[in-house]
């Protein structure tokens, strides 16, 4: 799939939606700690994140794209849960498992289905020309 977004591009793009689920949870609950409390809820979920996209190969590999990503994404998040609990002084209650889930499925996926049909618009109208 030619117009599937890869490379650094795609892992600065999924690194900054994982930021933003962290900045902007930290504004709804009204938080206002410095950077160490950021990066204390953040890397986790990188952790999870990339450690599973090295395995599926989502940044690397063209073939099945939409799979690689879901498996990144159910499995990357899981991880980071647990990564979370076990290695941090903080809990996994309610619903916030279900909001990690949701927020980072609609941005990472979404990013991508922006760029994919940006691409194919694009492509589309310069074979018409």
């Amino acid at each position: 799939m030619r117009s599937w977004p890869h490379g650094w591009l795609a892992v600065g793009a999924d690194a900054v939606c994982l930021a933003l689920f962290v900045l902007l949870g930290r504004e709804s609950h009204g938080l206002h700690a410095g950077a160490w409390w950021f990066f204390e809820v953040v890397w986790p979920f990188l952790a999870g994140w990339f450690a599973v996209a090295l395995l599926t190969r989502v940044y690397t590999r063209r073939s099945r794209p939409w799979v690689r990503l879901a498996v990144t994404w159910a499995a990357g998040v899981g991880l980071g849960l647990l990564l979370r609990v076990a290695l941090t002084d903080r809990t996994v209650v309610g619903a916030f498992p279900i909001v990690v889930y949701v927020f980072t499925g609609l941005f990472t996926f979404g990013w991508r289905a922006v760029v994919v049909g940006v691409r194919r618009i694009s492509a589309a109208s310069a074979t018409r020309s």
